[in-house]
């Protein structure tokens, strides 16, 4: 029903209104039937809270837990029904697709590179030792696997492009005159790949890219896989810390090995993500009984072009 209600927005925003009866009479019956699916499934959710013993509390519960009841520290607000339903319907459509994507293009980037996958898995092994529960600055402490999560951003950022419009009359780059209300589309992915900036070698995959040398001797505003500016993704931290706390899980339980055969293909639905793709994983002989003892083949983010740079259409 999400995905059923964010490609009828798509289509709605290239149909004129005029020709909106018309040409999409029936996808607009069906996005109303994927709308009341959505209300009532997280209304469902939202009423098992409220029942007795069914939440723990603002205090120790979870996000649902505090926006049903955290009040306004100076007015005794609190959010009405309506709106808790928005906020867990977009956690829901915001934070499944994009963790996911960045999540899939990590762990086919470090099946590639063993080595690399050595290092941040030693890097779990080092700083989470025996804890079954590694806590929240335990996964903050893991520099190397968030350097792998941010170069697989760069070259894949899961959110494709985003824009500006001009304020005033202008001239861009000193070359590209722009009239006041004209708009420029951002490419983050050539963004991310321009030699300039990252170098003759800016295809290739390279978490030290973003150790803090690396980091502190580029130029600002050059990466920018949350978007840019007031409006750029408000949940930029809890899905990079959610993102590393499951890739370091991974590592701890599993070797990542190619599946034979597979080429990245990416495609772009509301993000990027790669097609199809594929993983073997084997279970560590250290890692918990919860993992697979036997090989297999895993399938991971769903949905074609042609992976390496966007434009030209590269392989890797």
């Amino acid at each position: 029903a999400m995905v059923g209600t964010l490609t009828y927005a798509q289509r709605r925003n290239v149909v004129p209104d005029p020709l909106v009866p018309v040409l999409l009479r029936g996808a607009a019956r069906q996005n109303r039937a994927d709308m009341a699916f959505l209300v009532e499934t997280v209304d469902a959710v939202v009423r098992a809270r409220r029942s007795p013993g069914g939440g723990r509390g603002a205090g120790d519960g979870d996000l649902l837990d505090r926006m049903l009841e955290t009040a306004h520290p100076e007015s005794g607000e609190r959010l009405s029904a309506e709106n808790v339903r928005r906020q867990v319907i977009t956690f829901l459509v915001a934070g499944h697709e994009t963790t996911s994507g960045a999540l899939s293009f990590a762990l086919h980037y470090l099946a590639r590179y063993p080595d690399l996958a050595a290092r941040a898995r030693a890097e779990v092994d080092r700083v989470w030792g025996d804890a079954a529960r590694p806590g929240y600055e335990q996964v903050a402490k893991l520099r190397y696997v968030r350097r792998v999560l941010d170069e697989a951003l760069r070259l894949w950022p899961t959110a494709p492009a985003f824009s500006r419009e001009a304020r005033e009359d202008t001239v861009l780059g000193g070359v590209h005159p722009m009239r006041r209300g004209a708009w420029a589309l951002v490419l983050t992915s050539m963004l991310h790949r321009d030699p300039e900036v990252w170098g003759a070698d800016a295809e290739r995959f390279d978490p030290d890219r973003f150790d803090a040398a690396a980091v502190r001797g580029r130029a600002p505003h050059t990466f920018k896989p949350f978007g840019t500016g007031a409006r750029a993704c408000i949940g930029r931290q809890f899905a990079l810390h959610e993102a590393t706390l499951v890739l370091g899980l991974l590592l701890r339980r599993y070797e990542l090995t190619p599946e034979p055969g597979y080429r990245l293909r990416v495609v772009e639905r509301l993000t990027l993500m790669p097609d199809g793709l594929r993983l073997r994983v084997r279970r560590r002989a250290s890692a918990g009984t919860d993992a697979p003892r036997t090989p297999s083949s895993a399938p991971s983010s769903p949905s074609s072009p042609p992976s390496g740079c966007p434009v030209t259409g590269a392989g890797e």
